[in-house]
C-alpha cells in the first residue's frame, strides 16, 4: 500500500478503462477512482452504475460539468436548446450524480460552478447561488477552474473565489493544480503564491496533470510531458504536507500503457521529493 491516495478518473461509461483501474488497484498501484457521471438513459445508466460498484474500488463522483451540457452558473449560455429543456436536463443529471454518490458510497462529489459569457459575470454568480439552493449537498466539493478556456471564461478561478461562491453552502473544495497555473499564468500571479492561499481551504480533493510552460490552456497533459511547465517542486511539496487527501490523475488519453506509465511516474516524482 502507498503512503499516498493516488486515483484515476474514469467516465461511468468506460467499461475498458475501468476494468484496467481495476487491475491497478488489486495491484496496490492506486487506491481510489474517480467517477465521472456522464448523463445517460436511465437504463444504462444503472447497469454502468452496477458494474461500476461491482468492481468494489473506493470512489468519488465528479458531477457532470459544462462539457456534458451541465453548466451550473449559466444553463442557456452557449446551448442552443429551449430553456425548459435545459433544466429539465440538469435535473436529471445531477439526481443520477446523486444516486452514483449514494450507490458508490462516495464521500465527496466535485463540483463545477461552470462557463459563462462575457460580461455576464454578476449573473453567473447569481445563477450558481440559484442552482445550489436547488441542489445542496454536502458531499460537494467546489473545484477552482482555470480563468479562460477556447476563448471563455470560467467561475471560480482562485481560492478566495471559490470561498466567495461557496457561501455557507459548501465546505470543501477540489484544487486542481494545472487550472490554478492556468489562471496564475493567465493573470500574471504567482503560482505558488495562488498554491499558497488553499492551505486555509478545507481541500477534499486534488487534481493533478500537467501543462505547456506558460500556457493559459488546461490540456491534461502528462506529468512527464517533455513542453510540461507546471511547478511540480512546488505541487509534490503540497502533496506531501497533506499524504491524506486524495489526488485524482485526469487524462483525455485512457488507453493501459499511457495510465499505468502516468501511475510509475507519479510514484516517482514522490519519492524525489522524499526528503525535501
Amino acid at each position: 500500500m502507498t503512503d499516498y491516495n493516488l486515483g484515476c478518473a474514469v467516465r461511468l461509461d468506460d467499461e475498458r478503462l475501468l476494468a484496467l483501474l481495476a487491475g491497478l488497484y488489486e495491484e496496490g498501484a492506486i487506491r481510489h477512482i474517480q467517477v465521472q457521471a456522464v448523463p445517460l438513459p436511465r437504463t444504462l445508466f444503472r447497469e454502468r452504475l452496477a458494474a461500476v460498484a461491482g468492481a468494489g474500488i473506493p470512489s468519488i463522483v465528479h458531477a457532470p460539468h459544462h462539457g456534458h451540457g451541465v453548466n451550473p452558473c449559466a444553463p442557456t449560455a452557449y446551448d442552443d436548446r429551449p430553456a425548459k429543456e435545459i433544466e429539465a436536463y440538469i435535473e436529471e443529471a445531477m439526481s443520477q450524480a446523486l444516486e452514483a454518490a449514494d450507490t458508490l458510497g462516495a464521500e465527496t462529489i466535485v463540483l463545477h460552478a461552470g462557463r459563462y459569457e462575457p460580461g455576464g459575470r454578476f449573473a453567473a454568480v447569481e445563477a450558481f447561488a440559484a442552482f445550489l439552493d436547488r441542489h445542496a449537498d454536502p458531499r460537494f466539493a467546489l473545484e477552482n477552474l482555470p480563468a479562460v478556456y477556447a476563448g471563455y471564461p470560467l467561475l471560480g478561478n482562485t481560492a478566495g473565489e471559490l470561498t466567495a461562491l461557496a457561501g455557507n453552502r459548501i465546505g470543501r473544495f477540489c484544487l486542481d493544480f494545472p487550472h490554478l497555473a492556468c489562471t496564475a499564468n493567465h493573470r500574471r500571479l504567482s503560482f505558488a503564491g495562488e498554491l499558497e492561499r488553499f492551505e486555509s481551504l478545507d481541500v477534499a480533493l486534488h487534481h493533478l496533470s500537467n501543462i505547456r510552460s506558460g500556457s493559459i490552456t488546461d490540456e491534461h497533459l502528462e506529468l512527464d510531458h517533455p513542453d510540461g511547465g507546471l511547478d511540480l517542486a512546488a505541487v509534490f511539496a503540497r502533496l506531501r504536507r497533506h499524504p491524506d487527501v486524495p489526488t485524482t490523475l485526469e487524462y483525455k488519453e485512457d488507453s493501459a500503457d499511457f495510465y499505468t506509465r502516468q501511475v510509475k511516474v507519479f510514484a516517482g516524482l514522490w519519492e524525489d521529493r522524499a526528503g525535501e
